[in-house]
């Protein structure tokens, strides 16, 4: 019998060693890190720059692979939470998680899902497209009040631009919007261009990237026209454009980057990953690039997130549920 414990103890001994030594060798392979949109929206920008200052920093020993997964943001997110939490696969989303759940657009959230940090904030731009001849948000909303459902505003189902679709709405009595599944920024960009959709919202990144020449000037050819911006300041990039709230409307509408892991993730992988990506925002590339692209410079990890997270969540629930009507 004493034999017998002693070679029990002996395996525990060695199964705890493996499991010790197989956090301590973390990463052992390359990290996945998955984006639930197409390349180039600004989850996309914002997940290269993150690979980049990453490896810039030498932050981990083994290299980050941005994985883009078009479609509805859901495909890509449940793959994320369906793989195996081994430390080795994250996620890069926003608020759509929430607006997805809120509307039912999706069956999961973001309490499903491990979090690891918020990085950032950005806020978003009403366009339109420039041969309809709508030149301000008043006009936007007059047309879409008096043709109610004719305006074709492309959307993520129950993501942020479905949502800041609905936030427009609630701005004049009967203005009602055609909300069609197009995508995330880059699919919303090349609808408006290709005259399959007539309004949307991209970011103030995605409307710098899509509508000005290198040098910063307007590219004349660009298809569509920037009417506000939902942030508390305009915007850098793009400082001739007012805010909602300079226009008269109770209208502010910005959104954090969340990198998620699968839930049962070991935490050792999750502090891991949260240490590179606080490494990678203090290199140079980072910091040109919130410069740039008028992120506000924001990183929350562990409880902080945490409680941002259910702010987030109970301030957003109300208007998920409106967009499911």
């Amino acid at each position: 019998m004493k034999r017998l414990a002693a070679m029990g103890a002996a395996i525990l001994a060695v199964g705890t060693l493996t499991a010790d030594m197989a956090l301590a060798d973390w990463p052992e392979r390359p990290i996945r890190f998955v984006v639930p949109f197409g390349s180039g929206g600004t989850s996309d920008q914002v997940a290269r720059v993150l690979q980049a200052g990453i490896q810039d920093a030498n932050a981990l020993s083994q290299p980050v692979t941005v994985v883009n997964i078009g479609g509805h943001y859901s495909i890509g997110a449940r793959q994320v939470m369906e793989a195996t939490p081994d430390g080795h696969t994250f996620l890069i989303l926003h608020i759509a998680l929430m607006g997805g759940e809120g509307t039912g657009a999706i069956d999961f959230g973001w309490r499903d899902f491990a979090p690891v940090a918020t990085t950032g904030e950005f806020c978003l731009h009403p366009v339109v497209r420039k041969d309809l001849g709508i030149e301000s948000v008043e006009e936007l909303l007059e047309r879409a009040a008096a043709e109610p459902d004719q305006l074709i505003f492309g959307v993520n189902i129950g993501a942020i631009n479905h949502l800041a679709g609905i936030m427009l709405e609630q701005e004049k009595e009967g203005a009602s919007f055609r909300f069609a599944q197009v995508g995330g920024g880059a699919a919303n960009f090349a609808a408006l261009t290709g005259g399959q959709t007539d309004v949307g919202v991209l970011s103030g990144a995605e409307v710098v990237n899509f509508t000005l020449m290198p040098d910063g000037t307007e590219n004349p050819e660009s298809a569509i026209r920037p009417l506000a911006y939902t942030g508390a300041e305009r915007f850098e990039g793009m400082a001739h454009i007012p805010t909602m709230r300079e226009l008269g409307y109770d209208m502010e509408f910005c959104i954090k980057n969340w990198v998620f892991a699968p839930k049962g993730t070991p935490q050792e992988a999750i502090d891991g990953f949260a240490d590179a990506i606080a490494a990678a925002r203090e290199t140079p590339r980072f910091q040109e690039f919130m410069q740039n692209q008028g992120f506000a410079n924001i990183f929350l990890t562990g409880e902080e997130m945490q409680a941002d997270l259910e702010a987030i969540w109970e301030a957003i629930e109300p208007v998920a549920e409106l967009a499911a009507e």
